[in-house]
């Protein structure tokens, strides 16, 4: 009796590891971000997909309230070669001096204020709001005119960020540094996505004019290689669901431990019947 009743209780156990293991296995095209069900041609030869739709037009950020600016003004003084100089190392180089650490841009930077615009030394208030970075350069040139010989500044975005959450492997606010960046920069900037993120369902959310957008992404497929949300904005906020793969994984972990639990309990009852 002793010997059946191990017997089948060995076979239970069986059967419920099977149960909670075989859910919790992901298919391995669901673990693809670009998922290649494109059709290919006859002739098709190449190891690269051609495709002839067209990715969406960049949009250029333009400035708004509360945004942090890095300004750096620069005037003749001395030789040509010195000016040129100057100009030069401003566009090309940063300041080996300074900690660009999110505290440091805040107190080291100019902010936008409610109504739009910076308080600059000298020409003072100047409008800013609704104007990209390169139009702001030229509007403080022709505003230091007047007091600077030969004026050129150096304007950018310092509080530039994006928000990725949800399934990726570094989740939390990531700073851009640079102009123009899209949807696959924001996750590899997150660490790529988890085994159990949902590429059919990356959620975006954007503030804009006219209130908050949400949206979502599949990017399992390339078509949102062509959505107008490819390029991502700053402030997105960007969240990869979870797949229901992992509910199954944590079920599979308490239903480990409550099995763990019963063999205890049937091999204590094993010794006792023996």
């Amino acid at each position: 009796m002793y010997q059946a009743l191990s017997t089948t209780g060995r076979f239970f156990v069986c059967l419920l590891l099977l149960a909670v293991l075989c859910p919790s296995c992901i298919p391995h095209k669901e673990l693809i971000t670009i998922n290649g069900n494109e059709t290919l041609p006859d002739n098709f030869k190449s190891d690269k997909l051609m495709y002839t739709s067209q990715l969406q037009e960049y949009k250029v950020y333009t400035i708004r309230p509360f945004d942090q600016l890095m300004i750096r003004v620069n005037a003749f003084e001395g030789s040509t070669e010195q000016f040129l100089n100057r100009e030069f190392a401003n566009d090309n180089t940063v300041n080996q001096n300074m900690n660009y650490e999110p505290a440091s841009i805040y107190f080291n930077t100019y902010g936008v204020d409610e109504n739009g615009f910076v308080n600059l030394p000298v020409v003072e208030k100047v409008k800013v709001e609704g104007l990209t970075t390169d139009q702001i350069k030229e509007a403080l040139d022709e505003a230091y005119k007047p007091y600077l010989k030969f004026a050129s500044t150096n304007v950018k975005m310092a509080n530039s960020r994006i928000t990725v959450i949800g399934e990726v492997n570094n989740p939390g606010m990531h700073y851009l540094y640079n102009d123009r960046n899209t949807i696959l920069d924001a996750i590899g900037l997150a660490g790529d996505f988890t085994d159990f993120a949902n590429r059919k369902k990356i959620k975006i959310l954007r503030e804009t004019d006219a209130g908050l957008e949400s949206i979502y992404l599949n990017m399992s497929r390339s078509e949102f290689l062509y959505s107008p949300y490819y390029y991502i904005q700053p402030y997105d906020v960007v969240y990869v669901e979870p797949s229901r793969k992992k509910s199954r994984e944590v079920g599979s972990n308490s239903t480990g431990i409550i099995i763990s639990g019963i063999s205890v309990g049937a091999l204590i009852l094993s010794l006792f019947i023996k």
